[in-house]
């Protein structure tokens, strides 16, 4: 039997604790890292980190060399948000942005090459607002456009790796109902945005997982470089 090992970064998010809880006989192990101290337990291995301190980089050399464990399966999630725009901005939130929505996913998967199986799968989660713009989001939504092209610039990197074949794609969702945003999507602001999407209707926590869980598979084999938007058609008008 073919070992299919999942790695998680961010596997304390909405999004990855979710997937895990449905998908989780899908893989042999599961190993995550996230800035939690208390993770999952579903995950056979966890490493807590900062992503906002370039320290867990030499922190995850060191927990992959002791783990010595292959990947088919990547899965990325991270993300910080802190409702800006361009009058109220500063230099730390920019960086900070960048740092844990962009850089992270590259110096760790970066640090992940050594460790991928022959055929390996990566998904970016990345978000509408990298695709359409939104008020307040003006850090937030140009890391995640950045992380969109991340995963172009990626599939172009990954063809040099001859012994390997390693997909990577993104996943852009639209608000997703989760227990946090429940009172702001049942309020009046949230009940105006639901009456721009056509088909009046938020994303879940399932469809996310059923997409990640169609882009890790062998049945998109065939995609490189992509974004799968999820937002019921809020894209389209």
């Amino acid at each position: 039997m073919i070992s299919n090992n999942l790695f998680i970064i961010g596997s304390e998010s909405f999004v990855a604790s979710h997937f895990v809880q449905k998908y989780s006989d899908n893989f042999t192990k599961i190993v995550g890292i996230d800035v939690k101290s208390e993770p999952s337990p579903l995950l056979d291995n966890y490493l807590q980190v900062d992503f906002l301190n370039d320290v867990y980089i030499s922190k995850l050399h060191h927990f992959l060399q002791a783990l010595n464990t292959n990947f088919s399966s990547i899965l990325f999630t991270p993300g910080i948000n802190y409702m800006n725009d361009i009058f109220s901005i500063s230099s730390e939130e920019w960086e900070n942005t960048y740092n844990v929505n962009l850089k992270s996913a590259v110096f760790i998967l970066k640090e992940l090459l050594n460790y991928m199986s022959n055929t390996t799968s990566i998904v970016l989660v990345a978000s509408q607002n990298g695709v359409v713009a939104h008020e307040n989001r003006i850090d937030y939504g140009t890391s995640k456009s950045a992380l969109i092209q991340l995963a172009k610039n990626l599939s172009v990197d990954f063809t040099h790796i001859k012994n390997k074949d390693i997909r990577i794609n993104c996943l852009s969702p639209s608000y997703i109902e989760n227990k946090n945003n429940q009172p702001y999507l049942k309020s009046a602001a949230g009940k105006k945005l639901l009456q721009k999407i056509p088909y009046r209707k938020f994303v879940t926590l399932n469809d996310t997982s059923n997409a990640i869980s169609f882009l890790l598979s062998s049945k998109s084999k065939a995609m490189r470089g992509q974004n799968l938007i999820l937002d019921y058609g809020y894209t389209i008008v």
